[in-house]
């Protein structure tokens, strides 16, 4: 009796070229790190490219898990944007995993013509994909909706958290800086970001003043106020409240020496938004107050160094924003976020000094 011939086993699918798309905003693409970190490792012959918009590009200068990085012009001509879709579709990938799975991104991932395409499960976008996913469960942290996409590839994403590489170069501006301001090693150093271009994240600056005069008088800390490009409203209005004096302003820093001058610092404070995201990518602890936004969905989940500060009125999970008094900051007492700094503060200083040692 003839006996059936077995069927062939299909090949493992092994990527030679790989497409990662996150296209902007800063603690979006530090969410999508754990998983490049996972498919380098799942594919360490690969070549790895990952498309975003300027400034995000700063964040893979030193990162060994990508090969290059490819600007998308937001704002660029027509030209320039078939003259990218050329590039990737010449590039041949055979993998690309859009992140960002917006209509825009959708259509440049269906134009590489890669063999496997995937991108999140969202209606009028599908047809750039080969692949959909829809993330199972409740709301969870981000850098795990992100790690949801590589799933039917059956990569692991062992941890959620996010990393910034940094060279020698960018620690040695942090040393300059914080030396040439005075601060030692002994000094409890405090990044103090108020700053939010969302009104829903932006908890009052009068109340981040009187905290930071806390932090000065019973504490005795430097606190360094934390702003960027078209910020210097917060930074002046902080300035104005304050009874004491911060750290003064110094030039401008690039994404990656700040994320070095935020390694340095012993405590992160301030809204949620690219600061927080960077502080917590260099091992910072943050205490990070929340207004619209879950906090469960931006907080590393477990790790007990970042904690967070946030107020329900009863409308978070049916949010009628913008048809709303913003409650949920405004109500946000200050009473509430000093007593969780302080009891943060507990377990962050000996002795009145920083437990941790910094590079």
């Amino acid at each position: 009796m003839l006996q059936p011939m077995p069927r062939p086993m299909p090949e493992p699918f092994t990527p030679e070229r790989i497409l990662l798309i996150q296209l902007r905003r800063i603690g979006d693409v530090l969410m999508t790190t754990p998983t490049v970190a996972a498919l380098r490792k799942a594919y360490p012959g690969a070549r790895i490219s990952f498309l975003t918009e300027k400034p995000s590009d700063q964040l893979f200068r030193h990162n060994p898990n990508v090969d290059q990085v490819i600007l998308h012009p937001r704002c660029g001509s027509l030209r320039s944007k078939i003259a990218l879709l050329w590039r990737l579709r010449r590039e041949k990938f055979d993998l690309v995993v859009d992140f960002f799975s917006n209509p825009r991104s959708a259509l440049i991932t269906r134009l590489t013509g890669a063999v496997r395409r995937i991108g999140l499960d969202f209606r009028g976008r599908r047809w750039g994909y080969t692949e959909t996913v829809r993330p199972d469960g409740p709301v969870s942290y981000s850098a795990g909706h992100k790690a949801a996409l590589v799933k039917g590839l059956g990569v692991a994403v062992p941890s959620l958290l996010p990393e910034i590489f940094l060279g020698e170069t960018e620690r040695a501006h942090a040393r300059r800086q914080w030396t040439g301001l005075g601060v030692t090693p002994r000094d409890l150093l405090v990044a103090l970001c108020p700053v939010s271009r969302r009104s829903y994240r932006a908890w009052p600056v009068e109340r981040y003043a009187h905290l930071a005069d806390v932090l000065i008088e019973r504490y005795g800390a430097k606190v360094w106020i934390v702003w960027g490009p078209g910020e210097e409203t917060f930074n002046n209005a902080l300035r104005l409240h304050m009874r004491h004096l911060a750290l003064p302003d110094f030039p401008m820093p690039d994404l990656l020496e700040m994320a070095a001058l935020l390694e340095r610092c012993h405590l992160f404070l301030g809204n949620d938004g690219g600061p927080h995201h960077m502080a917590v990518s260099v091992g910072t602890p943050t205490l990070t107050v929340f207004g619209r936004d879950f906090a469960h969905t931006w907080t590393p989940p477990d790790v007990p160094i970042h904690r967070s500060v946030e107020y329900d009125p009863g409308c978070k999970t049916d949010c009628h924003y913008p048809r709303c008094g913003e409650e949920c900051l405004a109500d946000l007492t200050y009473g509430a976020v000093e007593q969780a700094l302080e009891l943060f503060l507990e377990t962050l200083l000996e002795d009145g000094h920083p437990r941790r040692t910094r590079h």
